[in-house]
């Protein structure tokens, strides 16, 4: 088999997308999907002094990873504004990678 973790919940997500409510066995299959696709996600964010944001992260991912460090994070349209109580705003895409220093959250190219 070859691919990522990230392959593998995006396949396990599109055959359990289809399933009708009544196929009772078909229900394990989309909470299955359902589970790998945070365990994934939080794979993504194990590590407490970076985090790449991408499009197929949960949203909840870099909000929590954001809160570790203080920080609050609002997940927008385009991405996350960040921000820990009147400090400057950070603003962060997805394909950003954020670090955190320890004394604050940078984004990569803010280096």
């Amino acid at each position: 088999m070859s691919g990522t973790l990230l392959d593998l919940a995006q396949d396990y997500e599109s055959e359990a997308a289809g399933l009708l409510p009544w196929q009772r066995d078909r229900r394990a299959l989309r909470t299955t999907a359902q589970l790998f696709r945070r365990m994934v996600c939080n794979r993504e964010a194990a590590d407490p002094n970076r985090i790449t944001i991408t499009w197929t992260m949960l949203i909840d991912i870099p909000q929590r990873w954001c809160r570790q460090h203080g920080y609050g994070a609002v997940p927008g349209p385009d991405g996350y504004v960040i921000q820990r109580g009147d400090g400057p705003v950070i603003i962060a895409k997805p394909g950003d990678t954020l670090f955190w220093d320890g004394e604050r959250i940078v984004v990569a190219g803010d280096l």
